[in-house]
C-alpha cells in the first residue's frame, strides 16, 4: 500500500500541510494564511479534501498577492506578466463598487457595468490583458454581430472594454490601448408630441399618473429623478423643485443637482395631490407617503411605459399612420424642443436639463426638428408663381 504524501509544502508566504488530529492525519489537507494576510486580521486555516485542491487554493491566494502588490505599487510582484481580463475585471469592478459606496457612482451603472462584462468576458476570460490589440476588439464585435447583438449594443460593450483596459494600462499591466473603430448606428426616427397633442394625451391618462406625466412633461426631468422625487424635494410656494442625492438615488452627474422652476399650475396641482395622499393615509391609519409619484403599493414606481402607450392610442396622436411613441426620455427630449421654438437659449436649457454648461449633447441628442419646424421651411415655386399673376405681374419669357 502506498504512503501517503504528508509533507509539507510552501507556497509564497503559505504553507499547505495535512490536518493533523489526536496526533493522526485525517487525510485532510490545510492552507496556513498568516494573520497579516487574512481578511480577519487572524490566523485561518481552511481545510481541503485533497492536498491538490490545498495546492490549487494556496497558489490562487498568492496570485491575489501579487496582483494586490502589483496594483498598490508594493509587495510582492512589482511587475507581471500574463495577468488575465478576468483578473483586471474583478478588480476594477471592486474599485468601482468603492465609487458608488462614495456616491462617485450611481449603483445602476455599476450593474450595468457588470452585466456587459459578463458578455466581454465570455470571450476574453482568460486573455491576457497584454496581448489584446485592435484585431481581438475587431473579432468580439463580429462575434456580438453574429449572436445578434445591435450595434448600440456592441458599442457600449466595447466602450466599456476600453475602460477596463485603459484602468489595466494605468496600472502597468498594459503598454498600449488598441484602436477601435466603433459600428454604425442606425439613425433611429424620434418624433415629440406638440404641446398640443401631449394635451391629448393627458386627458387620455387617468388623474393620478396624469399628473407624473405632465410633471415629466413641463420639467424634462429623468425619469428616475421622478420617481425618487419626495415631498421634501417640492417647494410649493417658490414654485421649485429640487433634484438632490439621497438615500437610494444618486444624480447622473455633478451638473444633475439642480433646482427647477415649475409654473404656478403645476405646483397647485402637486399642492392638491399631496393633501389628498395625506388624507387618504390618515383614514388608512398609514404613514403619509415621502414619494411624490409612489407606486402601485407605496415604493418607488418602476415605468409607466403601458400607461403612456395606452394613452397614445386613447388619444389618436399618431405619426406615419402609427400611434406617436412616447416614453419618459421623449418627454425629456420634447420639453427641450418645445423651449428651444420658444427661443429660450442653452445657456437657460442645459441647466434645466442637468447638462454641463456648453454641452453639445442638449442640441444634438435632445431638440429635434418637429414637422411643424419642416412644414414651415418648404419651397412653394408653384405657388410663387401664382401669387405674382394674381397681382398681374407679366410672366417672364427667355
Amino acid at each position: 500500500m502506498t504512503k501517503p504524501n504528508v509533507v509539507v509544502e510552501k507556497v509564497g508566504p503559505f504553507r499547505v500541510a495535512p490536518r493533523i488530529r489526536n496526533g493522526s492525519h485525517t487525510g485532510m489537507w490545510i492552507v496556513d494564511v498568516p494573520p497579516h494576510l487574512s481578511p480577519s486580521g487572524k490566523r485561518t486555516r481552511p481545510t481541503f479534501l485533497t492536498k491538490t485542491d490545498a495546492l490549487a487554493e494556496a497558489k490562487r491566494l498568492l496570485r491575489e498577492l501579487q496582483l494586490d502588490g502589483a496594483l498598490s505599487g508594493r509587495g510582492f510582484a512589482k511587475k507581471m506578466s500574463g495577468v488575465t481580463l478576468t483578473e483586471v475585471s474583478k478588480r476594477w469592478l471592486a474599485e468601482q463598487a468603492d465609487r458608488v459606496f462614495t456616491g462617485k457612482k450611481r449603483q445602476s451603472s455599476l450593474e450595468a457595468d457588470a452585466f456587459k462584462l459578463k458578455a466581454i468576458l465570455s470571450k476574453f476570460s482568460e486573455a491576457d490583458v497584454s496581448s489584446i490589440g485592435s484585431k481581438e476588439m475587431a473579432d468580439y464585435q463580429k462575434h456580438r454581430v453574429e449572436t445578434g447583438c445591435v450595434a448600440a449594443t456592441i458599442n457600449g460593450e466595447t466602450s466599456l472594454f476600453l475602460q477596463v483596459l485603459r484602468w489595466a494600462q494605468e496600472k502597468g499591466f498594459v503598454e498600449k490601448l488598441p484602436k477601435v473603430e466603433r459600428i454604425p448606428v442606425p439613425v433611429k426616427r424620434v418624433d415629440v408630441p406638440t404641446p398640443e397633442e401631449m394635451s391629448l394625451i393627458l386627458d387620455a391618462l387617468g388623474e393620478e399618473r396624469a399628473l407624473l406625466v405632465r410633471f415629466l412633461a413641463e420639467t424634462g426631468v429623468r425619469k428616475n429623478e421622478a420617481y425618487t422625487l419626495e415631498w421634501a424635494d417640492v417647494d410649493v410656494a417658490a414654485q421649485l423643485v429640487s433634484i438632490r442625492r439621497k438615500d437610494g438615488f444618486t444624480p447622473k452627474t455633478r451638473h444633475s443637482d439642480r433646482d427647477i422652476p415649475i409654473s404656478a399650475s403645476l405646483a397647485e396641482a402637486l399642492s392638491a395631490a399631496k393633501k389628498v395622499s395625506r388624507m387618504e393615509a390618515l383614514k388608512a391609519g398609514v404613514t403619509p407617503p415621502v414619494l411624490v409619484f409612489p407606486g402601485r403599493f407605496g415604493g418607488k414606481l418602476v415605468n409607466v411605459r403601458r400607461a403612456l402607450t395606452t394613452a397614445v392610442k386613447k388619444a389618436g396622436v399618431k405619426r406615419l399612420g402609427q400611434p406617436l411613441k412616447l416614453t419618459p426620455h421623449i418627454l425629456r427630449k420634447a420639453m427641450a424642443t418645445w423651449l428651444h421654438v420658444r427661443g429660450v437659449p442653452d445657456a437657460l436649457l442645459q441647466p434645466r436639463l442637468g447638462h454641463a454648461p456648453g454641452s453639445r449633447v442638449t442640441k444634438s441628442v435632445y431638440v429635434k426638428v418637429t414637422t411643424e419646424d419642416m412644414r414651415a421651411s418648404v419651397i412653394d415655386l408653384e405657388g410663387e408663381r401664382r401669387s405674382r399673376l394674381s397681382v398681374g405681374e407679366p410672366v417672364k419669357t427667355a
